[in-house]
């Protein structure tokens, strides 16, 4: 196989709301600590590649055109001399937000690489749920949100032994929570969010709530109706200030707030290990898999129509 070391295939915002491949994005030079990957599959993020593609993220400096992606699922081709833990034709989840190293993790046989994509968001999940909610055995957890951030810290609370209730205006991603088994859930665009998680919970619950949607308002909803004792996680990207009055919200009700953002290696290989026993359903959390050279509809389907996909696989397999 001729590997290109010049250019390579990739999408790009050419403008707000369009995305298009380009087949001659210049690539990279590869050192002694990096790898090179020929790309199999790339999943679209709801959350941070949306804030781009609508120019939110980094507006009113944000400058077009621009590379969005950053969740790959490929075959590694060469290593650098100094990397060890991989070798060519090793099967990677990589990310250019490891840092400048070869920070690629390794798919377990058992997870497809169509879905294994996941895994990079499902850490972002995870670097909530482990390190700040700490969810136990027997404790009710509350997600407030089911894009694919939310549906993960969902089923990693609940494959931590957690009672799980979910919420979102979805309906389309409340089924998804219904197949992988959630405790509950919640259409918030037809009843009473609070209402209705009060009828599912004794007094004194949910223990914690996972707030997923990045909504400030929806934030401060959830402070201003948690439990005493709660300890909250804020999930989302949160683009607006939130209004928050530390001595009534969280010292008059003993509430614990946390966030977090981003992920490690670590992270994403603790997730693959999930998913290949089984612990984590991600089959339905991809709505379909388009070919890369559809990418234009891909992105507009993800933006226009939440209702129908949660998310979206790119196949880059013919580049």
């Amino acid at each position: 196989m001729e590997i290109k070391r010049d250019k390579c295939a990739a999408v790009v915002y050419d403008r707000k709301l369009h995305a298009e491949v380009h087949e001659d994005v210049p690539m990279p030079p590869m050192d002694e600590t990096g790898a090179l990957t020929k790309t199999l599959y790339s999943t679209i993020s709801r959350g941070t590649e949306l804030d781009l593609y609508t120019g939110q993220l980094h507006s009113p400096d944000q400058t077009f055109p621009m590379l969005p992606g950053y969740i790959a699922v490929g075959e590694v081709l060469e290593v650098g001399d100094e990397v060890t833990h991989l070798q060519p034709g090793d099967h990677v989840v990589s990310s250019n937000l490891f840092g400048d190293w070869a920070g690629e993790v390794k798919i377990p046989e058992d997870v497809p690489l169509e879905h294994a994509g996941i895994a990079l968001l499902g850490a972002v999940a995870w670097h909530g749920v482990k390190y700040k909610i700490k969810p136990q055995p027997g404790e009710t957890v509350f997600v407030v949100g089911q894009g694919v951030i939310g549906q993960m810290a969902a089923q990693e609370c609940k494959a931590k032994g957690a009672r799980v209730i979910v919420a979102d205006i979805c309906q389309n991603r409340l089924d998804v929570a219904e197949a992988w088994g959630a405790d509950g859930t919640i259409n918030a665009a037809e009843t009473d969010m609070w209402a209705a998680l009060a009828e599912m919970v004794s007094p004194g619950q949910p223990n914690a709530i996972i707030e997923v949607t990045g909504e400030p308002a929806v934030l401060e909803d959830v402070l201003n109706h948690a439990p005493q004792h709660c300890r909250i996680q804020a999930q989302g990207m949160y683009l607006e200030p939130i209004s928050l009055y530390i001595p009534s919200t969280l010292f008059g009700r003993h509430l614990t707030l946390s966030a977090t953002c981003g992920e490690k290696p670590e992270m994403v290989a603790s997730v693959l290990d999930l998913m290949a026993a089984g612990q984590i359903d991600v089959s339905g959390l991809v709505s379909e898999i388009m070919p890369a050279a559809e990418a234009t509809e891909a992105y507009r389907r993800i933006y226009e129509q939440p209702d129908e996909v949660v998310t979206i696989a790119l196949d880059w397999r013919d580049f």
